[in-house]
């Protein structure tokens, strides 16, 4: 396990324990919520390379294809055409749906296992690897995506820099991430836990469970992002807002997949008539800017 002994975001050394059977801490000066300690860079890889991590991915191909079609439908109301890069594609499953929509499309993923699904299932030859250690040649790109990944990377400040170094001028970036700080069944999760009608240990005061490597697991998230966090981060590295919503994530079927439709719905009415996102995931579309200052953070 590896610590953290400044804000990865603003450089802030005034950090705050919010919970400490979760290792879960924030920033003071930017209010930038993150897990320390936490994992190395190469246990992370690892984890996300297993051969069977992949496997509800496959088994719910599906219903994962109305996600990626619901996702790429908000992206194409900002932009179609053009080149598109998908940073932490998976098994590029999207990259497949997207290619008919951009003049070309390419995806990057730090597990061997999802690259390989991604080139014998999809057709795609992703790049294995980790965004901040691959060389693009002075390629440029017109969209880049980040769909569920910020909260794993271990530099969310470089990756938001080296995204606007490889987007052409007024080119996008798509980020979508959870909301587990606001959302309202987030809120739920935790009044049920302190009431013991959850597995003791199932999650922190937060509703947060502490990272642990056994499996246990399906996702390890570093960062826990708001709103409001997550939009100041894009705008202090050169970015224009132009959305700042909900993803729309949820892979379900029948009556479920009627409900989280429905639940969906409600929630983008509640942020549209109260400016606030208590749903489950945060979707944002920001712009590069031209001749921006990008602030110093944490270097």
């Amino acid at each position: 396990m590896e610590h953290l002994t400044v804000c990865l975001l603003c450089g802030s050394d005034a950090l705050l324990v919010l919970d400490a059977s979760a290792n879960i801490k924030r920033c003071e000066a930017c209010g930038y919520v993150f897990d320390d300690p936490r994992p190395t860079i190469e246990e992370i890889s690892a984890y996300y390379s297993r051969p069977s991590k992949y496997d509800d991915w496959l088994g719910a191909s599906q219903e994962r294809e109305s996600l990626w079609r619901r996702r790429l439908k908000k992206l194409l109301r900002h932009r179609v055409g053009g080149d598109l890069l998908d940073i932490g594609t998976g098994i590029g499953q999207f990259l497949k749906l997207a290619q008919p929509h951009f003049s070309s499309v390419t995806g990057t993923e730090v597990s061997s296992s999802a690259a390989q699904i991604a080139r014998e299932r999809y057709g795609q030859e992703v790049i294995n690897d980790l965004l901040e250690r691959i060389d693009f040649g002075g390629q440029k790109f017109d969209v880049i995506t980040l769909f569920h990944v910020l909260e794993h990377v271990h530099d969310p400040l470089a990756v938001v820099r080296k995204c606007h170094s490889l987007l052409r001028n007024e080119g996008l970036l798509v980020i979508a991430v959870p909301n587990e700080l606001q959302a309202f069944r987030q809120k739920v999760r935790i009044f049920m836990h302190r009431l013991g009608l959850l597995k003791r240990g199932a999650c922190g005061k937060l509703g947060i469970a502490p990272i642990v490597l056994d499996g246990s697991l399906t996702e390890i998230h570093l960062s826990h992002f708001t709103p409001t966090v997550l939009g100041s981060l894009v705008q202090q590295n050169g970015f224009k807002i132009c959305e700042n919503g909900l993803d729309p994530y949820y892979v379900a079927k029948g009556g479920a997949n009627m409900f989280h439709t429905f639940y969906y719905g409600l929630m983008s009415l509640v942020r549209l008539v109260s400016g606030a996102n208590f749903y489950d995931t945060i979707w944002l579309v920001a712009r590069k800017q031209l001749d921006t200052h990008i602030k110093g953070g944490a270097e």
